[in-house]
């Protein structure tokens, strides 16, 4: 450029040029030209790597950003607890129901299951064994001592030939759940001699009265079969035995043996023993409560 300019004023003015003169001249300009293109090269490399720092900066505080707004903080209260732990226990609970409902089924099968196995003579010389034998059906032989014995009342009729009546009148019929009695009678055993305790079965209350069924009594040594029972704990809102009075409410067989003379041992005679006119045999009730499944289901 200066080059030109020079020639171009010396040609306008018609100034000579020597050639050195040139020659310096566009040395000069080239040089110029040089440091300009290095100048250009230089800067925006330098701006390029500023830029591209720059650039990473803002990126990683964005996602700074975006990792804060992601990490919301999670405020326990004791409501929220409340609400998680509630499931969780009721699960629980469930859990625990169906065990005890397999367990309740697996009692009722092996009560069951005794009731029908054949029987077996009893152990006259071993009677506290029969602790272990409850609901088992068993052989006695001996004699009953009817002038020592008693009736629990008011208990319910619970023999297989028994089917309840339906009646839609408001006077109920006499056979129906707690009318009636249990007749309880002291019986010696053939061999050593002990005596034990008989329910002979139920009677409605017309025939409670011993002097009403005199009839059905059975004389002499006898043997029948029976079931194995064990002692029962008062149940809640009934009265005390009352043994001076002849009163018995519940099965207290200790309290009963010691009263009427006898081991603490009863057996239910079974219903093959019933006699018309007399007790009704087969009055052993192996219903048990069994609501394990609607807690599973309520749970």
């Amino acid at each position: 450029m200066l080059l030109r300019m020079l020639t171009v004023r010396s040609h306008f003015f018609d100034i000579p040029c020597s050639s050195s003169t040139l020659l310096l001249v566009r040395h000069c300009t080239t040089a110029s030209s040089q440091f300009r293109a290095a100048q250009t090269l230089d800067v925006p490399k330098s701006s390029r790597e500023g830029t591209t720092l720059n650039l990473d900066a803002k990126r990683a505080t964005n996602e700074k950003r975006k990792q804060k707004r992601g990490k919301k903080r999670i405020e326990w209260s004791t409501g929220t607890v409340g609400m998680l732990i509630i499931p969780v226990v009721t699960f629980c609970l469930g859990c625990w129901q169906v065990g005890r409902l397999q367990w309740k089924l697996a009692l009722i099968d092996s009560m069951r299951q005794r009731l029908n196995a054949p029987a077996i003579d009893i152990p006259e010389e071993d009677l506290p064994q029969l602790d272990q034998l409850e609901y088992k059906r068993v052989r006695v032989r001996g004699e009953f001592l009817h002038d020592r014995e008693f009736v629990i009342s008011p208990r319910g009729r619970f023999d297989p030939g028994y089917q309840p009546k339906n009646t839609s009148s408001i006077m109920s019929n006499e056979e129906i759940t707690s009318h009636g009695g249990h007749v309880i009678t002291p019986f010696r055993l053939q061999k050593n001699g002990r005596i034990i305790m008989v329910n002979r079965g139920w009677v409605p209350p017309h025939l409670i009265s011993r002097e009403s069924r005199l009839k059905s009594e059975p004389k002499g040594i006898v043997q029948f079969e029976a079931i194995v029972r064990k002692t029962e704990k008062r149940p809640q809102f009934v009265s005390k035995n009352a043994p001076e009075m002849g009163l018995w409410y519940y099965k207290d067989l200790e309290e009963m043996g010691q009263y009427y003379g006898t081991e603490p041992v009863m057996v239910d005679a079974v219903y093959e023993t019933s006699i018309p006119g007399g007790p009704i045999g087969g009055q052993t009730n192996v219903s048990i409560r069994n609501e394990h499944m609607q807690y599973i289901v309520t749970w």
